[in-house]
């Protein structure tokens, strides 16, 4: 079978292109790209082989326009420059594939306009299930429109806000209350928390207010250095590290939004020839610095994103099928005590 003896090749392959080159009709086409049909297997196999040779894809909106079901899940993260979300990423695709369900991914950047564009596109393609980042205050238009569509909702990272379906990840209360205890545990009473985009992180808010409670209950007060407009990366942590230890060049901790900040916090301790541990005690979040180690490991809160993104899927699949799963799932977190503290 060859493409050059089909005269009507174009830029656009057609249904009938296919049908042509396989001696079948557009119809039968159409039946067996979509899987239904009493259609004889060997039939079947000549129309898979001449839309592979003519590089035809199936027109999925028009399916949907048809009243077809949708096999595609929407993914909304916030932001692809978060590391964490590649592993859930990997791990949802890993358990989807199997099932027949494909992904649709969207950053929201904790904007909450952001967040409904994204969710009303998803919404448009009939979606078999949508998988949304927690932690970001949602408009009452999106959340309205999510009940009216009746798709079901995995949220992912938050499980102190469970309007969803389900909810997974790590209980951000109990992060914030492990580090607290860890700091008084080393007798730290002049600590700092560094952060950034602090009102539109619930989840990172949540921590920082539960690390800021347990210190309180045992008599330290924290200082507060944040700021919403610079990154929560290392550049932000840098930044605001700075002006920390400007105005408290005593601070004992300090505990950071995240990993990256709190590596942008270490290169100033180092240019100050602050001493970590002796001097300044660093712990930070997500444990995301540890594959990029090689002498300092930072004290830090870990879990299993694979976990995250394998427990997001099969609630997906269980949704999609009917099955009844946990409405919360909590992902056990763990203080990975380094050598910044």
């Amino acid at each position: 079978m060859s493409v050059a003896k089909n005269k009507k090749i174009s830029n656009k392959v057609t249904l009938s292109d296919v049908g042509e080159l396989a001696g079948v009709s557009a119809m039968t086409v159409s039946k067996v790209l979509r899987g239904t049909g009493r259609i004889p297997e060997e039939t079947r196999k000549r129309v898979r082989v001449a839309a592979q040779e003519l590089g035809y894809v199936t027109n999925q909106l028009a399916s949907l326009l048809a009243g077809a079901s949708s096999n595609m899940v929407g993914v909304l993260i916030p932001t692809a420059r978060d590391v964490v979300y590649s592993d859930i990423l990997s791990a949802i695709n890993s358990e989807l594939r199997p099932a027949g369900l494909r992904t649709f991914i969207g950053e929201s950047y904790f904007d909450s306009e952001v967040d409904f564009e994204q969710v009303s596109s998803f919404l448009s393609i009939r979606p078999a299930a949508l998988i949304l980042h927690g932690g970001i205050i949602r408009k009452a238009e999106t959340l309205k429109l999510l009940k009216k569509q009746h798709c079901p909702v995995i949220q992912i990272w938050d499980v102190e806000n469970t309007d969803f379906d389900i909810s997974i990840g790590p209980s951000h209360v109990e992060a914030g209350r492990l580090m607290a205890e860890h700091f008084l545990s080393l007798g730290l009473e002049r600590v700092g928390y560094v952060g950034a985009e602090m009102e539109l992180d619930i989840c990172a808010a949540v921590r920082a207010n539960s690390f800021e409670r347990t210190l309180n209950a045992h008599g330290v007060q924290l200082i507060r250095c944040v700021a919403e407009d610079l990154p929560r990366q290392a550049e932000g942590g840098e930044i605001l590290t700075r002006r920390l230890l400007d105005h408290y060049p005593t601070i004992q901790g300090i505990h950071f939004l995240n990993d990256a900040m709190a590596l942008g916090g270490m290169r100033v301790s180092f240019e100050r020839g602050i001493s970590v541990p002796d001097q300044l005690k660093i712990g930070g979040f997500n444990a995301t610095s540890y594959v990029h180690s090689v002498r300092t490991r930072l004290t830090t809160i870990s879990m299993s994103y694979q976990n995250i993104g394998r427990k997001a899927a099969k609630g997906v699949i269980a949704l999609y099928s009917g099955e009844q799963v946990p409405h919360i799932q909590v992902e056990p977190i763990t203080l990975e005590r380094g050598n910044s503290t």
